[in-house]
């Protein structure tokens, strides 16, 4: 007969139970999960409600499991393993037999430059799979957390639950793109240019902090960011102008073959981030399984070989004195 419990039991509780069985402790349960310690207690009140028995009592360094926790926890370890076999054959990625759905979720403008290099890399270790891609929205921690995205891939960090795994992968740098050869670039920026050009983008997280910091300083007077958005194919548009400069990181070159790359001239550095990484966002409980624990060399190679393709004009007139402190 079925029984309807307060809250259906779930696979990852049983994990979850599996590591308090082994480890006596609601602290090493959760840094053995990569979860936070009251994520585990609240999945043992729902278990103790569940199952009408406290499951656990606190000894003097650890918890006791009752004789229901005993009978639920022997072997269940084996049984979880033999589980996942099931669910997920070891050899899946070098064998091509995983017939599954994936969803990715891709930052915007991020999927602009790398979803092609991407699609062409999953379909060639998982020629089987459903792929499913969309756009990182103000929902998407979300859907990560309830199974409707499998993997994210977005800037890092941002704030998201501890549920959800962080996985920096590579750092980028900023760069400035030019539709035409821009030698005020390369020689530095004299302070009269800042007038004369228009600039565009911009993918940094931090836009809030950098604006103000670029256009209300002594040695960038005259900068105004005249145009905005996160969008590559507006960016692109803004470039048809000869002056105009778009602000953005060495990865974003990819979506303007044919232009100019410029390092950073030393004059605005210290205003931009010297430092852009991405990173994959999937679930904590998830780690273990190949097709996430995989992915981040998979993606991490794919981004390193994009950004060694990409070739930076070298500033032609650096002064350490010209520096912002």
């Amino acid at each position: 007969m079925y029984r309807k419990y307060p809250e259906q039991i779930n696979l990852n509780y049983l994990r979850i139970f599996n590591e308090l069985y082994i480890t006596r402790s609601t602290t090493l349960a959760a840094a053995k999960l990569g979860i936070s310690q009251s994520a585990v207690s609240q999945v043992l009140s729902k278990l103790r409600l569940a199952t009408d028995d406290p499951l656990f009592i606190k000894g003097q360094n650890h918890l006791v499991p009752t004789v229901r926790a005993t009978t639920i926890g022997e072997g269940l370890a084996n049984e979880l393993i033999q589980l996942d076999k099931r669910f997920y054959p070891q050899d899946f990625l070098s064998h091509g037999d995983f017939d599954g759905e994936i969803n990715f979720a891709i930052g915007s403008p991020l999927i602009d430059v790398i979803a092609k290099n991407l699609v062409e890399i999953v379909i060639e270790v998982l020629p089987k799979a459903k792929i499913n891609f969309t756009h990182w929205g103000d929902h998407t921690l979300d859907q990560v957390i309830n199974g409707d995205v499998h993997i994210g891939l977005n800037l890092f960090p941002i704030n998201a639950p501890k549920e959800i795994r962080q996985i920096p992968l590579i750092e980028s740098q900023p760069i400035f793109i030019s539709r035409t050869p821009n030698a005020w670039i390369e020689e530095g920026m004299e302070l009269s240019g800042f007038e004369k050009h228009d600039f565009a983008g911009i993918i940094f997280s931090d836009i809030n902090r950098m604006q103000p910091a670029l256009e209300n300083n002594d040695l960038t007077e005259g900068f105004k960011f005249k145009f905005r958005s996160e969008s590559h194919s507006i960016l692109a548009q803004f470039l048809q102008s000869d002056n105009s400069i778009v602000i953005a990181d060495k990865l974003s070159a990819l979506y303007y073959p044919g232009h100019y790359f410029y390092e950073v001239p030393d004059k605005v550095a210290n205003l931009l981030p010297s430092r852009l990484s991405y990173a994959l966002y999937y679930l904590q409980a998830n780690q273990q399984h190949q097709i996430y624990s995989g992915s981040k060399d998979l993606v991490k190679s794919l981004i390193a070989g994009l950004l060694s393709s990409v070739e930076l004009i070298a500033n032609r007139n650096l002064h350490s004195d010209s520096t912002i402190t």
